[in-house]
């Protein structure tokens, strides 16, 4: 008797038309509006709460914008539920973190009172407008909820009501725990959310073009481009502020963004060539197996490239991105290759 074999999974794709394209520019705007409403009312730091139980509630939520729980859900997307999906997705964090972490520089927006009023190690770092959290969490969030139209309907319910709760209540949290105020999050909100609305319209058009390239062609291509926006966006930074004490600090923020599309642009193209893992090639018990061993890998390379990248710290404004670069190409290209060993996959 011959081994049944795992259902195929659905493989998201799906293009915006033009008609959510504009409700989503509405909702934007209206997102806007009432922002500016409330910031008239003199209501930008009024959400910050001074209840140590309410704070505790919502830090535990704001965890779902930290980067960890993004490689997480990094690792469930590729390794477990469709890696051309995941690959989508990551491409379009990718756009929304690059812009947040330019923006976030170019304006050098302080945080609210509130963040410096509780311990210290746990304050918030770096600048506050745009919220990373924010535009992060509606750029992948975003991403998800919509692909996830043509799921079997409990799959479809149960992933678009999550996605739609962190959309809504990771930019609350920010608020919550103080560390960003009310024009932070509208700002972040707007980035992010109509990042992801370009890059679904677009993407699917691009995508079939840079398919019928070799691999090779898409590695030169893919590096040429994250190293060039890595080094014009740290010089435009650098010549819009004109302040030399802030040229280390730009490179290391965007060089976050441009060290994931390097890694992407070489893991991606040589796994398809070389590797080709395919999560419905196993079943259950496997794919949770190699799910495990995902993540085992992807988060001792992440602490230990952290530790290593560490030891020279007069650099790693510079390594930082090199660090993210190595972190991806182990992730999406040695790890599904290791799998495949393991489990013997064809």
């Amino acid at each position: 008797m011959t081994e049944k074999q795992p259902e195929p999974k659905y493989e998201p794709y799906y293009e915006l038309t033009k008609k959510e394209i504009l409700i989503n520019v509405i909702l934007t705007g209206l997102v806007l509006i009432i922002g500016i409403i409330l910031l008239a009312l003199g209501m930008n730091e009024a959400f910050y709460s001074e209840s140590e139980t309410m704070r505790a509630i919502f830090e535990v939520i704001t965890l779902f914008g930290d980067e960890e729980l993004y490689i997480v859900f990094f690792c469930v997307f590729y390794f477990g539920v469709n890696k051309k999906f995941a690959k989508r997705l990551i491409l379009g964090f990718i756009i929304s973190l690059h812009l947040t972490d330019f923006f976030k520089n170019l304006f050098q927006d302080p945080r609210p009172a509130s963040n410096f009023i509780s311990d210290p190690a746990g304050n918030a770092e770096g600048y506050g407008f745009p919220s990373g959290h924010t535009s992060g969490t509606l750029s992948f969030w975003g991403y998800t909820f919509f692909n996830f139209r043509g799921e079997e309907k409990k799959k479809q319910i149960a992933w678009r009501s999550f996605a739609m709760f962190l959309m809504i209540m990771v930019p609350i949290s920010r608020l919550i725990i103080g560390v960003h105020d009310l024009q932070d999050i509208i700002g972040g909100f707007m980035l992010g959310f109509l990042v992801i609305t370009a890059y679904m319209y677009f993407e699917p058009k691009i995508t079939p073009i840079l398919a019928k390239w070799s691999w090779k062609k898409q590695v030169v291509i893919g590096l040429t481009v994250s190293i060039g926006l890595w080094i014009l966006s740290s010089m435009m930074l650098h010549l819009i502020v004109l302040d030399p004490a802030h040229i280390e600090e730009s490179i290391k923020s965007v060089g976050v963004s441009c060290g994931i599309m390097m890694g992407s642009a070489i893991a991606f193209p040589m796994e398809e060539e070389f590797v080709k893992y395919d999560p419905d090639k196993l079943d259950l018990p496997k794919t949770l197996l190699a799910l495990l061993m995902g993540l085992v890998i992807a988060f001792g390379f992440y602490f230990a490239l952290s530790a290593l990248f560490n030891l020279a710290p007069g650099i790693y404004f510079i390594t930082r991105a090199f660090k993210y670069c190595l972190l991806i190409v182990i992730a999406a290209l040695g790890v599904p290759y290791v799998i495949k060993k393991v489990f013997k996959m064809e």
